[in-house]
């Protein structure tokens, strides 16, 4: 077999800041020391994807871009998915994750009434959450990969515990039948075992309300990314790579998916083409809402369409773009920048304050890179940073801020 190379890219596949990525990933990473170190695949894993029935080539790059639904379930919690999130490979191994809110009001085919998205995953496992997705979003999901939570436990208990910094002490308890959770991890550098770790991935908030950084999703998002560089770190320490095989059956056997065995070795051997800083990641548009006393989380239907949209990336115009310079100061060199934009084109550019910029910079609040490409077609952008911050809340399509 062709000597795989494993390049430092390789430790940031395919982060998207979420647990269910980090069990992927770590069986990924296993997966591909192990093959380099041995030249072959895991007999346990060997068999595993033998079962599965499609074993045509997997020629995956002529099949970008793919739509991956990737899933994150806890049986303890009534079999749930905890996590939801569509995961997109564009042609140029652009990664574009989007976050569907467990609490996501739908309709699940064969469940009269309205009920919440990770219903689908308890009711019908993989299938049913797949199609649940699939009318959601009007799209085709491709492959799909469900994980359980059980497997970072064992993972974690593999490699001897994860060293994480606790923003602040995270408590919280429920006592609710069903639903019994209680956590209680201290501020400060802890070692977490695998319970612990299960732990502060599932905290959301303490008992009293209390939240981290941006709160909600978006601070439980931050989180979840410290432990993922955590764990990739541990597992990649020279005193575990004797682990490689137990820690790839782990997963595995904590692990449903619809993969052949050449899509897996395709992945595995084009891992270094992934590339962490190039990763959007955005939530699914909507707002919270109690309807007959439950929370749901109501999608913005035609935001929703405008994400979906720009998956496929199309073209826009000048006159399309919204565009946002922020400075320090308003001084006669950013008024001239927005009237050059002006001159070129460019309809809708207002200006703003901001109290610090660091650097030069392009944030992009579309998944839609044409709108970048645009730009650059009428700017140099060679001593701009290039930010991918997608937000279909924001009514500007592209910040540009000017040191």
């Amino acid at each position: 077999m062709k000597k795989i190379q494993l390049r430092k890219e390789a430790k940031v596949f395919l982060i998207s800041f979420l647990v269910t990525i980090a069990v992927i990933l770590v069986g990924i990473l296993a997966t591909g020391l192990y093959i380099k170190q041995t030249k072959t695949i895991p007999p346990f894993l060997g068999e595993i994807i033998e079962k599965v029935t499609n074993t045509e080539s997997a020629n995956m790059e002529n099949k970008l871009p793919i739509n991956i639904l990737v899933l994150g379930s806890d049986e303890k919690q009534g079999g749930r998915s905890d996590t939801i999130m569509l995961v997109r490979i564009q042609k140029d191994f652009q990664i574009v994750v989007v976050s569907i809110p467990r609490d996501t009001r739908v309709k699940i085919e064969g469940i009269k009434g309205y009920s919440k998205i990770n219903a689908a995953y308890a009711y019908g496992k993989s299938k049913l959450a797949v199609k649940t997705v699939e009318d959601v979003l009007g799209i085709k999901i491709d492959k799909y990969v469900a994980v359980n939570y059980e497997a970072v436990k064992r993972i974690v208990d593999l490699v001897g515990g994860v060293d994480v910094e606790v923003p602040f002490h995270l408590y919280y308890v429920d006592t609710t039948p069903g639903k019994e959770l209680y956590i209680d991890i201290p501020a400060g550098l802890q070692h977490l075992n695998g319970e612990k770790a299960v732990e502060f991935l599932r905290w959301r908030h303490n008992s009293n309300g209390k939240e981290y950084g941006k709160g909600g999703d978006l601070g439980r998002i931050e989180m979840q990314r410290k432990f993922v560089y955590a764990l990739i770190e541990k597992v990649l320490k020279p005193q575990n790579i004797v682990r490689l095989p137990v820690i790839v059956q782990t997963v595995s056997k904590y692990t449903d998916h619809n993969f052949t065995k050449n899509e897996i070795m395709w992945f595995i051997q084009n891992i270094g083409k992934f590339n962490m800083q190039s990763i959007m990641m955005t939530i699914l548009p909507g707002y919270p809402k109690y309807i007959d006393k439950i929370s749901y989380y109501i999608l913005d239907e035609e935001k929703c369409k405008a994400l979906v949209d720009h998956l496929n990336e199309p073209d826009v115009s000048k006159d399309e773009l919204k565009i946002k310079i922020l400075s320090t100061s308003t001084d006669e060199r950013i008024i001239q920048f927005k009237n050059d934009l002006k001159n070129k084109g460019y309809v809708s550019v207002e200006l703003g304050r901001t109290n610090k910029i660091e650097n030069n910079q392009v944030e992009l609040k579309r998944v839609n890179r044409k709108y970048l490409q645009l730009l650059k077609n009428d700017l140099d952008l060679s001593t701009y940073e290039i930010v991918y911050s997608p937000d279909y809340n924001d009514r500007f399509d592209v910040y540009i801020k000017v040191k």
